[in-house]
This record gives C-alpha cells, structure tokens and sequence, in this order.
C-alpha cells in the first residue's frame, strides 16, 4: 500500500488527533514520484529493508547515528525496484518488539525528493541525536533503549527495528532530546 489520497491523509489526521497527537504529524499529502522515483512503482515498505548500524560521531552535544537501509531481497514484490516518500517516522525503542521510548522523531526540515531503491540496493538513515545529558535527569527521565523503528508505511506497519547495542540512554520525557531523522539516497 503507498501513500496518497485523501481518504489516507484523514486516516492518518484522525487518528493522530483522536491519540491526542501522541504520533508525529506525518506527511499531509505524499508527493507524486519524481526526481529518483519512478511512476507505477509501489511505495517501499518497512519489510523491504534491513537497518543495519554503521556507527556514529559526535559534534556540539549531538550525536549523529547512521544506518544503512539495506534492501532485502525475496520473492515477488522484493524482486522489484520500490520507491521511497521521505520523510519516515521514527522513534526509540526499549527492545527489538519494545515499547516506544521518549518523542516521535521529527523531520528534517527538506527531506529529498521520492526515490527508487533497487532490490540488494540500499538508503542511508542518519538519527541526529540531541545528547540526553544535555537536561537535568529530572526534565529528562532517561530510559535504556536498544535501537530505533522506522516506518515506511502510514497503516499495518509493524517498522523495521534497528539495533545500536543496546548501549543507549534516551529522554523518556516528552519535548526533550527529541531525535531528527533523515533518509537520502546511498551516496546522495
């Protein structure tokens, strides 16, 4: 299933609202597949890819932790090129099927333009990463977490999880140490 229509962006509003907007607002209206995205292919979904940790540095008490979005191959649709609608929700988890730590992530503020990934192709993931440290323990109740979940689809999406060893602490605290996620091309 991709994104578009309005009957999808009432869904996805309502439901936001009606959770007392818990979720992050996500994308008003999906864009038409242009620049690396190609018309008539489906949208990516989050069991077309694996995140896979690739490490992460540190600048000005924010951490930036990259992930490639390797595309997993298989049967069927996996076979086929898919296209991806930046920019994707996310969050901190407390375990690969844990419960959600802390903030949805928010968007960087010029997400790129839809793209197509070849199956064995891969995206590339950057969570910055505001430093929990950065707030007294008692604005921030930190939290444990394992790795993030992303969602590549509004509705029935389970995410893709993945780990950063579970070495992490995150603001379990709404409004503080919020994440940004930022989804481009490999290599773009």
């Amino acid at each position: 299933m991709g994104f578009s229509g309005s009957g999808m962006r009432r869904r996805v509003l309502g439901a936001a609202v009606a959770a007392g907007a818990a979720a992050p607002l996500l994308l008003a209206a999906a864009p038409a597949a242009s620049a690396g995205g190609a018309e008539g292919l489906r949208g990516c979904e989050s069991s077309d890819f694996k995140l896979i940790y690739e490490g992460r540095e540190a600048a000005a008490g924010t951490d930036y932790i990259r992930f490639a979005m390797q595309r997993v191959m298989g049967g069927g649709a996996g076979e086929e090129p898919c296209t991806i609608y930046a920019p994707l929700p996310m969050h901190w988890v407390d375990g690969p099927y844990g419960e959600r730590v802390g903030d949805w992530g928010h968007y960087d503020s010029e997400p790129p333009e839809p793209f197509t990934v070849a199956p064995g192709g891969r995206a590339d993931l950057v969570v910055r990463q505001p430093n929990p440290a950065n707030y007294p323990e008692e604005e921030c109740d930190p939290r444990p977490v394992s790795g993030i979940r992303l969602y590549l689809r509004f509705e029935d999406d389970p995410g893709v999880y993945g780990s950063t060893g579970g070495q992490d602490m995150m603001c379990a605290e709404p409004g503080r140490a919020v994440p940004t996620a930022i989804v481009t091309p490999h290599g773009g």
